[in-house]
């Protein structure tokens, strides 16, 4: 019984004339069936390698749904994020300072020995003393310019008139030493005025002159003060330099800023202050000291730039909660744009469509993820805010990786 080789393989073992047709058209067609036979394996090889290929593919782009047993096990989670109704605000953050604000200096006239001094932390009232010069209590009264004259009654009869007179008056009118004078706060120094020193003096344990020489009392143009240093030294010689450092008694908050960021902090400007324990209080801006700072030229012959800075000083609304908080750093925040009680996602769930516009990945209830077109208002501390879409609150949203 004769055997034929299987399809597809061809046995070589024979004599090469077992191939061999003895007709003319023999070996024409056996080279055809020979390149029919070729392309037919060649095509089977591509179908294989391509249907292995998108195989491949599909597993790594998540197409299967999971992974084979040799694979690494299933599919790494896509993180998610939750729809939040929240307030948003964009605005400027500055580094300051809560304190008792800038120090102003408290100066002694020359003339006389320094035999008292306040301490550190002292708080005074107008009409209360700050140091003693010999033996005798200095106090000070409230005005926006200190005394450069003796202010006294004159001889001639010839009434003293000024605005330092004024003040005088004012002061010793609000203490109480002209109750029962009339005495008014007009500009003359009258013998009304007269009197109402000479009660003052002695309850200062002064001579009772009825006059008021500048070393006497220091005009302050402050409601209360607070002593922050005592720069002059018992038994020394008054020269006419500054005894106390002061202050308000009052906690501020101060920040020093650019000129270009001042325009934002002008005062009468209302902003939140995040205090020391993390609390936070309304404030306004109320004073601007502005200084040229000098900046670096590089050190290359290059000439230094000068440049604008600005010390800012913030009154604090409710000042119980910023003495529990104390004394260090703090934040001044300056809001530009509020949107209050909004929906909002996280930026990185954006996703920018082809179309334009924006648009998140919703995870259903059910599971399956639906891609929902958003338009977006306020961007701020990294939430974008929702204002038209069909999404609710609570609802997941993919995080794309």
């Amino acid at each position: 019984m004769s055997t034929t080789p299987e399809a597809g393989h061809l046995d070589r073992s024979g004599d090469s004339s077992e191939f061999e047709d003895s007709s003319p058209t023999g070996p024409r067609r056996e080279g055809r069936r020979r390149k029919g036979r070729s392309r037919r394996v060649a095509a089977a090889v591509v179908t294989v390698v391509a249907v292995a290929a998108v195989a491949v593919a599909a597993q790594q782009q998540g197409w299967l749904g999971g992974r084979d047993s040799k694979g690494d096990g299933p599919a790494k989670p896509q993180a998610t994020a939750v729809i939040e109704r929240m307030s948003l605000s964009t605005g400027m953050d500055v580094k300051g300072t809560i304190g008792y604000g800038h120090e102003t200096d408290a100066v002694g006239r020359a003339g006389g020995t320094l035999t008292a001094i306040r301490q550190v932390g002292d708080v005074v009232r107008p009409g209360q003393w700050l140091w003693e010069r010999d033996g005798v209590r200095v106090p000070y009264f409230r005005g926006d310019r200190p005394l450069w004259r003796v202010l006294k009654k004159n001889a001639s009869g010839k009434e003293m008139r000024g605005a330092d007179v004024r003040g005088l008056k004012r002061n010793l009118i609000g203490l109480g030493y002209a109750d029962g004078l009339g005495l008014t706060a007009d500009d003359t120094f009258t013998a009304a005025t007269e009197t109402a020193v000479k009660r003052w003096q002695k309850h200062l344990g002064a001579p009772r002159t009825g006059q008021v020489d500048p070393g006497s009392v220091v005009m302050l143009d402050m409601p209360r003060l607070r002593v922050s240093q005592a720069v002059g030294v018992v038994g020394s010689s008054l020269t006419g330099a500054a005894l106390l450092k002061i202050t308000g008694t009052d906690l501020v908050a101060t920040a020093k800023v650019s000129y270009d960021q001042l325009s934002r902090l002008s005062p009468g400007t209302r902003l939140k202050v995040a205090l020391p324990n993390g609390n936070t209080v309304s404030g306004k801006a109320t004073a601007v000291n502005i200084t040229p700072q000098q900046q670096d030229g590089g050190g290359q012959g290059q000439g230094g730039d000068t440049k604008q800075q600005a010390e800012v000083t913030v009154s604090l609304s409710d000042q119980k909660a910023v003495k529990a908080g104390g004394p260090g750093p703090a934040t001044l925040t300056v809001s530009d744009r509020k949107a209050n009680r909004v929906l909002a996602v996280p930026v990185t769930a954006l996703l920018a469509l082809a179309e334009g516009g924006y648009g998140v990945e919703v995870v259903q209830p059910d599971g399956q993820h639906k891609l929902v077109p958003v338009t977006i208002g306020l961007v701020a501390d990294a939430r974008a805010e929702i204002t038209k879409g069909d999404l609710k609150e609570g609802t997941k949203v993919v995080i794309p990786e």
